[in-house]
């Protein structure tokens, strides 16, 4: 199987890191390079040669390139040098454009595994490479019957944590864009569910359990020091693992000791 290079450019280094530990898991022969700027981006496509570049579209502007995202500066490369790109963003008002700039993919953060393999086996097709890596589809939402009696759709890889609700057989929510009530408070979206119902709802290598009233979305796991994890975002930024959780999390989280 040959060496395969791939570029990373991604000025958010917590984003860069997962995109690296989730190529690692492929088990395919790969040789990561990182920019973290549009001008380290254009000085490693001149000075190396990349099968593939996963480019995240919200790079930064740069005064000397001219450059306003990733997207332009995939425009500006000489089509004899482009590599196959897949685009990474946050914003999904981009997937269009990348489209018409002939994408092998578009991932939405934070990404996960079956994000990446379909996009590397569809950049793997477009090279001619005989390899498609076997990987198992994972739903990306869950339609659950919330507090006003609704179903509503639930995007996995927006949400931060689950809380059980203190005195109330309920849980709590903690996404992206939550609301703010009039107070400023948070305002999470609840259910009538218990702990051990809702996590056979959840994609089983996306979420662990840290305690027995929360379930944290390992995406946004940005370390673990003894028993506590810290969150690259999210309205609760560290939570301690209780000792009857703490194997299955490091085992999910792959930690080397």
């Amino acid at each position: 199987m040959p060496i395969i290079p791939i570029l990373i450019a991604e000025d958010v280094p917590n984003d860069a890191q997962h995109l690296k530990k989730l190529l690692s898991q492929t088990g395919l022969d790969l040789q990561i390079d990182t920019a973290d700027s549009t001008r380290e981006t254009i000085s490693k496509i001149n000075a190396n040669k990349y099968d593939i570049i996963f480019m995240d579209i919200i790079l930064g502007s740069d005064p000397e390139t001219g450059l306003l995202n990733g997207m332009d500066l995939y425009a500006s490369i000489d089509p004899k040098r482009r590599p196959q790109v897949v685009f990474v963003t946050a914003h999904d008002s981009f997937s269009l454009r990348s489209y018409a700039l002939d994408a092998a993919d578009y991932i939405s953060k934070p990404a996960t595994f079956p994000m990446l393999c379909r996009a590397l086996n569809n950049a793997f097709f477009r090279m001619a490479l005989p390899i498609n890596i076997a990987y198992k589809p994972q739903p990306e939402a869950v339609y659950l019957e919330l507090s006003d009696r609704m179903y509503h759709r639930m995007q996995f890889r927006d949400i931060y944590y689950i809380q059980k609700v203190k005195g109330d057989n309920e849980l709590a929510f903690f996404e992206r864009n939550t609301r703010i009530d009039k107070d400023g408070r948070l305002s999470p979206r609840t259910a009538k569910k218990t702990i051990k119902e809702i996590i056979h709802f959840l994609p089983e290598s996306g979420f662990v359990q840290v305690d027995q009233s929360t379930i944290v979305n390992i995406d946004f796991i940005a370390s673990l020091y003894k028993d506590t994890i810290h969150m690259t975002e999210g309205p609760q930024l560290k939570f301690k693992v209780t000792r009857n959780y703490i194997k299955e999390l490091r085992q999910k989280i792959n930690v080397l000791d």
